[in-house]
């Protein structure tokens, strides 16, 4: 894609591969064509006499790999490249690490929090603090 100095590179939507619905449509179509053709040689071998009759033969044991190959070739849009952004290239920066004061500094201890596991249920967990007499007067 040609670029003028200066300009924005833009690109095109009709870069992209083909629809695959369409894609596999084409190929269902394909794949019956040759399969019906192969059906035509197998019948055709009752009434085809002499040396023509190696012309359905090979086709009936060809247009099978040939309708396999055709049903799972899979299209990738044309001779078009894809139309792709240019990686971007990293330039060294600064050494010094800006300091940011709401940030905290990382910590240096670890810390494990050892918690029992609760079983959820239908029905509620009964309270493990029961008040004692004192704090209900």
């Amino acid at each position: 894609m040609p670029r003028k100095s200066g300009e924005t590179p833009s690109y095109r939507v009709t870069s992209a591969g083909v629809n695959p619905t369409e894609d596999r449509a084409h190929r269902m179509k394909m794949y019956f064509i040759a399969m019906t053709l192969r059906l035509a040689c197998v019948l055709s071998l009752f009434w085809v006499t002499g040396w023509w009759l190696v012309f359905p033969i090979v086709g009936a044991i060809v247009l099978p790999w040939f309708a396999v190959m055709v049903g799972n070739a899979v299209a990738y849009g044309g001779e078009e490249t894809v139309a792709a952004p240019d990686p971007l290239e990293l330039s060294p920066g600064d050494t010094a690490e800006p300091e940011a004061p709401h940030e905290p500094e990382a910590a240096s201890e670890l810390l494990i929090v050892d918690v029992d596991p609760v079983r959820r249920s239908s029905t509620p967990p009964s309270s493990p603090h029961q008040p004692s007499e004192e704090e209900t007067a």
